[in-house]
Order: C-alpha cells, then structure tokens, then sequence
C-alpha cells in the first residue's frame, strides 16, 4: 500500500485543475487547488505539499516563476510541470531551478498517476 500524498494542482483553467484534482482523489490522495501561480505560492506556504503539478502559462504569475519563488523558501519543493505550450525559456528555467520533469497537455493520465504512485511508494 502506498502512502497518502498531499498534493498540490496549479492550472489557470478550472476545468483541468478540478479534473486532475478529482483523479488524484479518487487514487486517495489529498489534493489542493490553485488557479494561477501567486496562489501556488500561498498555497505552498500553508500546507505540508509533497509534490505539486503546475500548469507553466498562466495570469499573475507564471508557474515557472512561482516554482522558483516557492524554491527559495522550500528548496524540498517536488514539482511537475504540464505545459500545451512550446515555452523552452520557461521549462529550462524549471530544469535548471530543479524541476522533476515536464508533461505535455493534454496529459497522459497513466504516465501522470505512475508518477504519482512511484513518489508515494
């Protein structure tokens, strides 16, 4: 059995964030919601978070600059990006600030929820 993770979902568009939510809670997991990156950053703040997955272009703040910012203050921080976008100055600022890796929207749901089992093992 693995163990219950907190985690931690940053998309602009409500209609993934809550879907992506929704499949994570269904697998038992805990799961806090974020619409743009300086919610991310609260967010992160206020709650113990395993591991986040984080849309990259989004209104405020982006999630490239809101990874690095929550960095700063937690340098555990675990996150995924998921990014519809072609923005490589985004995702290797991400690598470079210590990204876990990057996933193409739409999602691949399997690879996403093996993921997550892998870090809950």
């Amino acid at each position: 059995m693995s163990r219950q993770l907190n985690i931690l979902v940053v998309d602009d568009d409500a209609a993934n964030a809550e879907s992506l939510a929704e499949l994570f809670q269904m697998d038992n997991h805990k799961v806090i919601v974020a619409y743009d990156g300086r919610q991310a950053v609260e967010a992160f703040s206020l709650n113990q978070v395993d591991i986040g997955f984080f849309d990259v272009m989004m209104p405020n703040m982006n999630g490239v600059d809101s990874f690095i910012e929550i960095k700063d203050k937690f340098p555990e921080a675990r996150v995924y990006f998921m990014t519809g976008y072609s923005a490589d100055d985004l995702i290797d600022k991400a690598v470079k600030g210590g990204a876990l890796g990057v996933f193409s929207k739409p999602v691949d749901l399997g690879k996403v929820l093996a993921t997550v089992e892998a870090e809950a093992a």
